[in-house]
């Protein structure tokens, strides 16, 4: 049985390992997003109204660009969103898992416990019987 615990622990650790790498796309994806708003905010502080057309104009297909940029990420974020609740059920039952044999062995344990001093009790018993007789 502590075979099966060893590899179904090592199945949960693999599956958290997915569930991390997972997390941290998502993570990076936030700091993209964070970075577009930046650039946005910035680019709007630096150029003034008073700019020139062609300068409006750049500025407004930059603007452009960078929603376009911010969809995709929000697009593949909803995405690894998805895969990350998968992991994170694939996490639960691995736990799941772990915590059924945990319990498993315990209770073993502890009617092997109670096997063990239930046997002393009688060897005991015995001896006490036997010194009785002799006596």
């Amino acid at each position: 049985m502590e075979k099966i615990l060893e590899l179904r622990r090592f199945e949960q650790s693999q599956a958290e390992a997915e569930l991390g790498k997972v997390n941290a796309q998502i993570a990076q994806i936030q700091q993209k997003l964070e970075a577009i708003a930046v650039k946005k905010i910035s680019s709007t502080k630096e150029f003034n109204t008073d700019s020139n057309i062609m300068v409006m104009n750049q500025l407004q297909n930059y603007f452009y660009m960078l929603d376009q940029k911010k969809e995709e990420c929000l697009e593949e974020m909803a995405k690894l969103e998805l895969v990350a609740e998968e992991k994170r059920e694939v996490v639960r039952k691995c736990m799941q898992n772990v915590k059924v044999l945990e319990k498993l062995k315990e209770n073993k344990l502890k009617e092997w416990h109670k096997e063990f001093q239930k046997q002393e009790e009688n060897v005991m018993d015995d001896v006490v019987t036997a010194q009785s007789y002799r006596e």
